[in-house]
Formats: structure tokens, sequence, C-alpha cells
């Protein structure tokens, strides 16, 4: 079972709703933040949660999947700099 954190930033067209949808589909969630989810997925991990979820949004949008049972992590764009605070 993972324990993850959806995080998102979309840009210009804002489809909040399909997105959300689609968030909810992945387990049993709580809304935390504005654009802050945690799920507890039987079925996704982090990576296979943001492959899925990247079809709800565009481009130039922002998500990060985060799984807090082993701090392992999915995330687009500038996001993957962060792994750089694990090789510390």
């Amino acid at each position: 079972m993972a324990n993850l954190i959806v995080t998102y930033d979309l840009r210009n067209q804002r489809d909040y709703k399909t997105l959300i949808d689609a968030i909810k589909s992945c387990g049993t969630y709580a809304k935390l933040f504005e654009s802050v989810w945690y799920i507890r997925s039987r079925t996704h991990t982090a990576e296979q949660c943001r492959d899925y979820l990247l079809q709800f949004i565009d481009n130039d949008d922002r998500l990060g999947v985060f799984d807090c049972s082993n701090n392992d992590f999915a995330t687009t764009r500038a996001l993957n700099k962060i792994s750089g605070l694990w090789s510390n």
C-alpha cells in the first residue's frame, strides 16, 4: 500500500474537475490544501499514479506525486531537482 501526496500547478487552461476526479480514482483520498491531496493506494506506485494523471494535465502544467511510505517520488519538470535532497 502506498501513502501518496499529489500536488499540482495548472497553468493556462485550468480543468480542475477532470484532474480532481482522476486523483480521487487512485484510491482513498483526502484534500489537504488547495492543490495538495493525500491518497492511500493499493494499486498505484508514485510513478504509476504520476503516469496516469499526466493524461489529465497540459504540457505546461506541473505535477508531483510523492510516496511517503518509503521516500519515493515521481514529478514533472523542475521538481526533479529535489532528488538531490536524498543524495546528501
